[in-house]
């Protein structure tokens, strides 16, 4: 406002406030107190208008409107607290009641195998000998993983399987929709008039089926898919029927002699054996089942393979432990958490099965008496995504293996292994190769720690040490395994045990009694050897050993294919990817097929989790498809995430074995749909996200 205006807005103000007062009352309000006095301000009347009947009515339908409103509100909230499972409750509130408890660390309940529920007791599955063979893994009927986002680069594959599970869907609905009509048709004796009754109920299943499964009612050629389903179903009915009826006139000479029967017996029989023809659809799902490496009752001959060490992680798969730089994977840290220390299972999955079945039909190593001529070797490849229990799956096959009688050498930490093997030399006997002498100290001890039984009866020739040790160097392994006996009283050839020893003892000699051990156990027929090396992309990074031999300048990395202790498991898987910046290439590789054992498997596995270039990994992959048709062919075998059955039955485990918030939790996990489902769901089927997600409320 301009000067003047606010002058005169400041004159009518002080006018309005004098008429104001004009109309105040004898009380000095302008208030209805009770004097019967007109006020013009009254707050009750003014604006109203006039006070008749029908703005009365007004006002009650509207408090009706909000009181049903409120109503309406109330219910809902009322159903919201009655909801249970995750975004209903907030665990992280603590009770007024429990902060005033003054509960000490004492008063807190001791973990007991009673507080696990019977549900959970009763799904679980443990083999029933601990730990199977692989002939015994090969055979067990295990459930699918599930399939493969289609983000995750492999939409067709996803398409399939969501097909495939619409396709069951159907074919259930039909078989539940049908029945009574089957009934009504096989008692028919016309042929015209089954036909007639197939035909009426083509015309009429796509209407039921859309009412049961509104959902799938909605895709473009749901009634092709029905009527095609439909076809289905009563081709498996004939054929049940038929198959029925061959076995009805096989037995009915038998029938006849069995006077004892009754009929309401026979009556009873011929149902069943309808409904029986009826069922189409298995609905008997496979469950996975836990394998126990704490209680083996088939355990191998080594007494060390069958104690534990001090962190209560069993021999059977040593070394698997938590180093005390970098840890393996994480399926150590799942026995750690655990409650109940007397028992550490892996469960089996489809993919476990499958390498070990890949094992068994190229080794035949699990049929008794197999002649050299069938005895063979696999090389498998497994790949999958972070945490899906790549780990945890090598872990089970070493366990098998050696169940199995196989002599094993178990690498789980290359991550490790090519990175610390602390210093690095040239071989003198084998020009442009290296040495990592600390390394092969640890190899010979951990293989003479946990096989030394199995190899104390085999030797190596004078020939095999004098490709890896120089003669000086023989006559000191001789001399250190005989106890520096004079040179006439030496024992030769030495027993595989003897050169572990030494080598073990001894870091400047170790390298040759590594290779000379590994080289005789890949070339005999006597037992069947296995390797199993996680982490084996990180073979074909960027290497970490520098020595002026290979660079003047120090400036390239060593490739880990000519480091001598890891190029008898690089040469024999073969791999050598075509991509820029990989190191590992083919010069003075020896070929795969003279490479490989003689006889048993060598089994390696990617990880996501190291710092290692994708493009090297999925190089790698692309590298072993492509020799999927080669003389001894490379198999891929792809871990997948887990489906619904196996994260149920991974949940039953957790409360069984006290993992978690499922230690104390009796129950409220395991037996609510909705906090199942919701576990599922962040997890996305991955181990290591499940078991985090049970470790917090």
């Amino acid at each position: 406002l301009e000067y003047g205006e606010i002058g005169e807005a400041n004159a009518m103000s002080r006018q309005m406030k004098a008429m104001s007062g004009a109309f105040l009352d004898d009380n000095g309000d302008n208030n209805d107190d009770g004097d019967n006095d007109f006020d013009l301000f009254d707050s009750s009347d003014f604006g109203k208008g006039s006070r008749d009947g029908d703005d009365d009515d007004e006002m009650d339908e509207d408090a009706i409107a909000d009181a049903a409103f409120h109503a309406r509100q109330q219910l809902i909230k009322e159903e919201l607290d009655q909801r249970t499972g995750r975004l209903w409750t907030d665990e992280w509130i603590i009770p007024e009641e429990e902060w005033l408890a003054n509960k000490t660390w004492d008063d807190i309940e001791e973990w007991k195998p009673q507080l696990a529920t019977r549900k959970s007791l009763e799904s679980v599955k443990v083999f029933e000998g601990g730990v199977p063979t692989l002939q015994q893994l090969s055979q067990l009927d295990l459930p699918p993983p599930l399939a493969d986002h289609p983000g995750h680069g492999s939409p067709k594959q996803y398409a399939n399987s969501r097909k495939k599970k619409i396709r069951s869907r159907l074919k259930m609905a039909i078989q539940l929709l049908i029945h009574d009509d089957l009934q009504k048709i096989i008692k028919m004796e016309s042929w015209s008039d089954k036909q007639e009754a197939v035909d009426a109920l083509f015309e009429v299943i796509e209407e039921r089926v859309r009412e049961k499964e509104p959902v799938l009612g909605k895709l473009p050629d749901f009634g092709a898919m029905v009527e095609n389903e439909l076809e289905q179903v009563l081709r498996m009915v004939q054929g049940r029927m038929r198959g029925a009826a061959s076995k009805v006139v096989d037995a009915s000479d038998d029938a006849k002699e069995d006077t004892d029967n009754t009929d309401g017996e026979k009556v009873t029989a011929n149902k069943d054996n309808t409904d029986d023809v009826l069922n189409v659809v298995n609905e008997e799902t496979a469950v996975p089942v836990f394998m126990d490496v704490a209680n083996v009752k088939n355990a191998p001959n080594s007494a060390f393979l069958a104690k534990s060490n001090d962190a209560g992680i069993p021999n059977l798969v040593y070394p698997l432990n938590v180093h005390h730089r970098d840890g393996v994977g994480r399926m150590v840290e799942e026995w750690e958490l655990a409650a109940n220390k007397e028992t550490r299972r892996i469960m089996m999955r489809d993919a476990t099965k499958a390498i070990a079945s890949k094992i068994v039909d190229a080794a035949h190593c699990c049929d008794g008496a197999v002649s050299d001529s069938e005895k063979g070797a696999a090389r498998i490849l497994v790949t999958g995504k972070r945490g899906v229990g790549k780990t945890a799956a090598l872990a089970g096959i070493v366990a098998s293996a050696r169940v199995s009688g196989h002599i094993v050498v178990y690498l789980p930490d290359g991550d490790r292994l090519r990175r610390q093997g602390f210093y690095i030399e040239p071989c003198n006997h084998r020009k442009g190769l290296y040495n990592l002498p600390m390394i092969a100290q640890e190899f010979c001890e951990q293989l003479l720690t946990s096989h030394g039984d199995d190899i104390n009866t085999m030797t190596a020739s004078e020939e095999t040490m004098k490709e890896f040790l120089k003669d000086d160097q023989i006559k000191k392994v001789l001399s250190k395994a005989n106890d520096n006996k004079e040179e006439s009283d030496v024992e030769v050839p030495l027993t595989l045990d003897k050169l572990l020893n030494v080598g073990s003892e001894s870091c400047s000699l170790s390298s040759g009694c590594y290779l000379s051990v590994i080289s005789t156990l890949m070339n005999q027929t006597e037992k069947p050897f296995t390797i199993v090396a996680d982490e084996f992309n990180c073979y074909y990074d960027h290497g970490h050993y520098f020595h002026m031999d290979y660079d003047e300048d120090v400036k390239k990395a060593i490739p880990l294919n000519k480091i001598s202790i890891f190029k008898p498991f690089m040469d024999a898987m073969g791999l050598y990817p075509a991509i820029a910046g990989n190191d590992v290439n083919t010069d003075d590789a020896v070929d795969s097929s003279q490479a490989i054992m003689k006889w048993g498997s060598i089994v390696v596995a990617t990880s996501e989790s190291k710092a290692v270039r994708r493009t090297f990994t999925k190089s790698l992959t692309e590298s072993a498809n492509a020799l999927a048709e080669s003389e001894t062919p490379v198999s891929v075998v792809d871990v997948g995430r887990f489906s619904n059955v196996e994260v149920q039955h991974i949940l039953y485990n957790f409360e069984i074995t006290g993992i978690g918030r499922l230690r104390f939790d009796r129950g409220n996990t395991t037996l609510n749909p909705e906090e199942v489902e919701y576990l599922r769901m962040v997890s996305g089927g991955t181990g290591q996200h499940l078991m985090d997600a049970c470790m917090i409320p």
